[in-house]
This record gives C-alpha cells, sequence and structure tokens, in this order.
C-alpha cells in the first residue's frame, strides 16, 4: 500500500461512487486531466458492492488511464465492515467515533489503526460532529470542535487524516455556511497530520478555493454532487426525449449520465491548479 496522502502530498477531491459507472465517469475525468483520485464508498454503497469485482474493476481502469487511484471507505461506524475493506485492498478507511465520548473515540480509532497499520492502510477518523443539511444552524455549530479536543486527540492516536466539524454540512447547503476557518489554521499549528474537508457539495468554486489556500487540507470530499450529476443526466436525457416509448435508448440514457458526472468532477479538478 502506498501512503498517498501525508503532509507533503498533493491536495486531492474525493468522490463517493456507488457503482462502476459511477466510479468510471469519476476516473474519466481526471484521465483527462492526468490528475490522481480518491475514490469513496460510503457504507451502504460498500454493503451492496461486490467489493472483490470493484476493487479489480478501479485498479485495472486506472492502470490503463495511467492515473493513480485510491479507495476509500467513507464514515464506516462497524469494524467488522472496516475490517472487510482492509482485506479487499482499500487504501484507507474512516472510522467514526464521533458520536462516542472522546475517550471512546480515541480508543476505537486506536483499534483501527493497529489493524490498518498491518496492511499499511490509512486511517481517518472525525472530531466533533459534522451534521446534515438538515439539521438547524444551531445544532451544527454545536456540534463544531473544540481545539483543545482536536489537540487531545491527534496526540493519542495513531491517525494519518483528520476530520473535524468546521461548520460543513453533508448534502445541500440552505445559503452561504458560516466555516470557521481560522480552526484550520489553529489546526495546522499543532499537528502536521492532513486534514480533511467534509461536506463539500455545493460549496461555491470561491470558498472552495479558499480551503484549499490552506496547506494542511488535503482532501475535500464530494457526495451529494455526484448524485445530482446523476440525476441532471437522466433528466437531460428525458429534454432530449431519451426516454420516449418509441425510440428508447438505455446506451444514450447511460451516456448522458457518464457525461454529467465526468463534467462536474472535472470542473472541481481544475480547481485543485488554482493553487499550485
Amino acid at each position: 500500500m502506498v501512503k498517498y496522502i501525508s503532509s507533503n502530498s498533493p491536495q486531492y477531491f474525493a468522490f463517493n461512487v456507488w457503482s462502476i459507472p459511477s466510479a468510471k465517469a469519476v476516473m474519466d475525468a481526471a484521465s483527462q486531466l492526468k490528475c490522481d483520485i480518491i475514490l469513496q464508498t460510503s457504507m451502504k454503497a460498500f454493503q451492496q458492492l461486490d467489493i472483490e469485482e470493484f476493487h479489480a474493476y478501479v485498479k485495472s481502469y486506472s492502470q490503463k488511464k495511467k492515473i493513480n487511484t485510491y479507495l476509500h471507505l467513507d464514515h464506516c461506524r462497524t469494524l467488522d465492515w472496516i475490517h472487510t475493506a482492509i482485506e479487499y485492498g482499500w487504501d484507507s478507511v474512516m472510522i467514526d467515533a464521533s458520536d462516542k465520548p472522546l475517550d471512546e473515540n480515541i480508543r476505537l480509532t486506536n483499534e483501527v489503526a493497529d489493524l490498518a497499520a498491518r496492511k499499511g492502510v490509512l486511517v481517518e477518523a472525525e472530531v466533533g460532529q459534522i451534521r446534515g443539511q438538515e439539521d438547524e444552524i444551531s445544532s451544527v455549530e454545536a456540534g463544531i470542535a473544540r481545539m483543545e479536543d482536536i489537540d487531545r486527540f491527534v496526540k493519542n492516536t495513531r491517525i494519518d487524516m483528520l476530520a473535524a466539524a468546521i461548520g460543513t454540512v453533508h448534502g445541500q447547503y440552505k445559503g452561504v455556511p458560516n466555516l470557521h476557518y481560522q480552526m484550520i489554521s489553529e489546526i495546522n499549528e499543532i499537528t502536521d497530520i492532513p486534514f480533511v474537508i467534509h461536506g463539500g457539495s455545493g460549496l461555491s468554486d470561491e470558498i472552495l478555493s479558499r480551503l484549499l489556500s490552506y496547506r494542511n487540507v488535503k482532501k475535500i470530499n464530494i457526495s451529494t454532487e455526484v448524485k445530482l450529476a446523476y440525476k441532471c443526466g437522466i433528466e437531460e436525457s428525458i429534454c432530449k426525449n431519451g426516454v420516449e416509448k418509441s425510440g428508447f435508448d438505455p446506451l444514450v440514457i447511460n451516456s448522458q449520465i457518464h457525461t454529467s458526472i465526468q463534467n462536474m468532477t472535472t470542473n472541481k479538478l481544475r480547481l485543485l491548479g488554482r493553487t499550485s
């Protein structure tokens, strides 16, 4: 396994996918820009995939396209599934025990770190609670990580990537989020562990570029926008009569979905070049 994220590594966008076609669309965008990529699988997607086949396809296709594609298990709360991902060749895993007391979060994170280290797999963990878009502003603010907790967490765990609640949310934003940018700098002062931004979907290019301007931000997660691009592809097919009874052609629909996801991915990846 390669330690693909470190304090000196490039920055990445990480895209959540759920199938071989969605993975292919993201990899095609990365290949066009000659850019390495992270594909993430949620727990729900991971449980429904033929993970051996999916892993084999991703590694084979990325080799064909001459890029590096890394597989990451996102937001996992179950040690058994983390063990499965490690055994089947995922490059990194996220243990999410952020809903537990800090001591328990530290204990579970180190248990995963010990397991992953045997296979050279990277470990991400979370401090604070990154909420969903359905939560009220007061709830989002209540989940913001405390610097003293972050400091204690990084000093007592063996993680490779740190996620912390700074005001982003999962899902679509209901307006402009209140991001605690100063926390990113403060975190960089206490640790050189790469920082992960969750809830990247829906953030403007200006906000994403500002986040990427921080040296310790190494990974920004995009999930909802991949699903919305899929939906947009279907809707565009309908507008172009791709689902008319007299001329229904699934190949046209699949092609439009692929193009929609690929274009969205390309637009995100181009932001990486703005900060280099």
